[in-house]
């Protein structure tokens, strides 16, 4: 059988695509291995979920009009001032990709032009935070890049080009290379890492990792020296990177504010499990406290908490947060808050310009997870094609990578108290959580062995067709 027939299949929790003309050779798949000969134990690589959570990923080419080129001129790719006609996108990551697939689909012949200030590389983010322990260099991450992906999408791309203006009235774009005109303009900024108020003189040899640019340079400075890490953060990426250090030797010392681990995500029960494993592999956790100064040398630096004690270390990587990219909205005139402001179809303040993912915000909250950013990308390629297809704001379900825990969990938006999380008995072991909802479950947290069962946990509360 041709690979022309080979389909694609893709997991909405954490955006790994299983190809079958691929295969998942590290899983014992080999290429060429059909979704239905997948065995019903196989999971998914980065999250743990099963074959039955992948959904079929319709092949975009399949509905891209014969008559339109199949290889876009790479010169004028480059070169292309979009247009009154084109939808143009600001942004590589998940959420502009997701955008641009979302309206080739819809549209075989809209002039679509993506523009990122970065490479415009394709791969999968949330594999960042495992690549150490697996033994995968930053490059062996990277699905395609920027100008493989375009031409398959039968778009232009415009990578290396960073965004120095928006005139919504113009409709124009300033940019280091020169101006791009938009008829229909996505916002795809993406978020980046808060900037912790820590004082010394090394302060600014904290690493920031956001991207798979940021992420090379801390491989970089990974050095065969480096034997101690210290993470600014117990969330979720800090967790899973405290995982992944340690399982590649590493000792790692986790600072966090909050009195534990996932505090802000799981119930206290959870929380404690998975500083336990953690601590067991050898992380020391820091909690109720914080990183005060930074000092050192060339060779070594020292960490002073905020109560006065103090460490070494070799280098300290900061998982404290995200804050939505707005300078360029802001400057334009768009409404914003905790990010640019939206409505149901993904419009900001201006109608012909939309935003998307980690910086956009509906009502108040960022929805930053991949199940919703593609759910997002639906909507707006809706209406820049003029139907009407509502962003609702639905619980995403979240793997947190931790192998030494697995983790899963919905859970609704906003503060929670930890009674209003039930434990359920599970004689065969694993942490399993819920939240009653009416006659069915409002959220639900599995824990262990139990979490590879969290796609039908969250067909359940019916937030997914």
């Amino acid at each position: 059988m041709s690979s022309e027939s080979f389909q694609r299949w893709i997991c909405d929790a954490c955006g790994f695509i299983y190809d079958e003309a691929r295969g998942d050779p590290d899983s014992g798949l080999a290429p060429g291995t059909r979704y239905a000969d997948i065995p019903d134990d196989w999971q998914c690589p980065l999250c743990g979920l099963t074959k039955g959570d992948l959904r079929l990923l319709p092949e975009v080419l399949q509905t891209v009009a014969p008559a339109r080129p199949q290889q876009p001129d790479a010169t004028r790719s480059v070169q292309c001032r979009g247009g009154a006609d084109y939808v143009v996108i600001i942004g590589a990551g998940v959420a502009g990709w997701s955008v641009a697939e979302a309206i080739r689909r819809r549209e075989p012949d809209r002039p679509v032009l993506l523009v990122s200030a970065c490479h415009g590389l394709v791969y999968p983010k949330p594999a960042i935070s495992m690549a150490l322990a697996m033994g995968k260099q930053p490059d062996d991450l990277i699905d395609t890049d920027a100008a493989s992906k375009a031409a398959a999408l039968c778009i232009e791309v415009r990578p290396d080009t960073r965004i120095i203006k928006l005139d919504t009235a113009r409709k124009r774009l300033t940019t280091v290379k020169g101006s791009i005109q938009y008829g229909k303009l996505v916002l795809a900024l993406g978020a980046q890492q808060r900037v912790l108020p820590v004082s010394g003189d090394a302060c600014d040899r904290i690493v920031r990792v956001n991207d798979l640019g940021s992420y090379r340079q801390l491989r970089a400075l990974m050095t065969p020296q480096v034997e101690h890490v210290t993470i600014l953060g117990a969330g979720l990426i800090g967790c899973e990177f405290a995982d992944d250090m340690t399982t590649a030797g590493l000792a790692v010392t986790v600072i966090d504010p909050a009195p534990r681990p996932l505090a802000s995500l799981v119930p206290a029960a959870v929380s404690t499990e998975l500083a336990c494993r953690l601590a067991a592999k050898g992380v020391v956790w820091h909690l109720q406290s914080t990183l005060a100064s930074l000092d050192g040398t060339a060779e070594r630096l020292c960490a002073t908490l905020g109560d006065g004690r103090s460490f070494d270390t070799d280098l300290v990587l900061s998982a404290a947060g995200l804050v939505a990219n707005t300078q360029l909205a802001e400057k334009a005139g768009l409404a914003t808050d905790v990010g640019i402001a939206v409505d149901h179809s993904m419009r900001t303040s201006d109608d012909d310009v939309y935003a998307i993912g980690d910086c956009a915000s509906l009502s108040g909250q960022v929805f930053a997870y991949i199940e919703p950013i593609r759910r997002q990308a639906e909507a707006i390629a809706a209406h820049v094609a003029g139907s009407e297809e509502r962003f609702m704001p639905l619980p995403p379900l979240v793997k947190v990578k931790t192998p030494s825990l697995p983790i899963s969990v919905c859970r609704p938006a906003g503060q929670l108290a930890d009674d209003a999380w039930i434990a359920v008995d599970e004689p065969g072991g694993g942490l399993h959580f819920e939240i009653p909802g009416n006659g069915t479950i409002a959220g639900f947290v599995l824990g262990g062995q139990l979490a590879s069962q969290a796609g039908g946990y969250y067909r359940r509360l019916g937030v997914r067709g």
